[in-house]
């Protein structure tokens, strides 16, 4: 096989997209003198770059009379694979047009509603510092909102993402932690094993049916399940550390709600040595569309750059 260096190369894929666009001028309008009219060319230089194509591929792309052209089974096969070369060099200009806009316009966001309002409200105010042109809609809820129907630019989710048409980034990781109040402790025992979390107060996520009332934790290869149950349940993740605050029970608490209670002695992390499984992230998601609008981007930059670091 030839050796050929990549200025060669180069020079040959170029002059080969140079023909294959006359071919595909000539495809579309079944036509040598309207593609040449088009291109800005004569249509004798169309039909020589046209029969080049042919030469090299040793295939007659057009069926040609003197009163029409067609193309042949092959032509229709490659013109259709040509078509897609060069929606996809559009796609990359457009891709690579974008990244120099500025980002401007209305960006619509859903956030979880303690998430959002305790760790991302200060941080929505920097971003709309840092980026004067866009305006921000935040809508808070704990439903997972569907991005595309319900037209959101982005939404930022805690746990797993069975959703595959969306784009997610991972800002800020997501322990989960078994606590309960000194006094709770003091009246009704400290659980030393999960299984032992089947008789105490379990102040449960109903949002969740199922997974809300069964714990699992996860230590070496070791993973226990345990049904739990008690006087309080709540679709609201907030409601459940206060209550745990209000010595009710033992929670089960996402870690940047309870890690400051937790250091000031308001709460005590039982079961330190398990993992709440299964393990879940906070992320940012968005559309899986071609082109990214610089106002997702920058958010999405801006997220996973502010949380990377922080100590929950």
């Amino acid at each position: 096989m030839r050796n050929v260096d990549s200025s060669a190369r180069s020079s040959i894929d170029v002059d080969r997209l140079n023909l294959i666009a006359s071919f595909v001028s000539v495809a579309e309008h079944l036509s040598f003198i309207a593609a040449a009219n088009v291109i800005g060319t004569s249509p004798s230089t169309v039909s020589r770059k046209v029969s080049r194509l042919e030469d090299a591929l040793g295939l007659r792309l057009f069926e040609r009379t003197t009163r029409r052209v067609a193309l042949t089974e092959a032509g229709r096969l490659y013109h259709a694979q040509c078509v897609q070369i060069f929606n996809h060099l559009a796609d990359a200009d457009a891709m690579i047009a974008s990244l120099n806009s500025e980002p401007s316009g209305l960006l619509r966001v859903s956030f979880p509603v303690a998430f959002g309002r305790l760790k991302l409200s200060e941080i929505i105010s920097e971003f709309l510092d840092a980026y004067p042109k866009v305006r921000v809609e935040a809508n808070y809820t704990d439903r997972f909102v569907d991005l595309i129907e319900e037209s959101y630019d982005a939404v930022v989710r805690i746990g797993s993402l069975p959703d595959s048409t969306l784009i997610a980034r991972k800002i800020s990781d997501n322990r989960r932690f078994v606590v309960a109040s000194p006094c709770y402790l003091e009246r009704h025992g400290t659980p030393k094993e999960p299984s032992e979390l089947a008789s105490h107060h379990c102040l449960s996520f109903s949002h969740y049916s199922a997974s809300g009332s069964v714990w699992r934790f996860k230590r070496e290869d070791r993973i226990d399940e345990v049904k739990v149950s008690g006087e309080f349940r709540s679709d609201n993740s907030e409601a459940i550390y206060e209550t745990t605050l209000r010595h009710r029970g033992i929670g089960l608490v996402a870690s940047y709600l309870c890690h400051e209670s937790i250091e000031k002695g308001d709460l005590v992390h039982l079961l330190p040595e398990w993992t709440s499984v299964p393990e879940a992230g906070v992320y940012v998601a968005y559309s899986s569309s071609k082109h990214l609008a610089p106002k997702v981007r920058v958010f999405s930059d801006f997220l996973v750059q502010k949380l990377k670091h922080v100590p929950w």
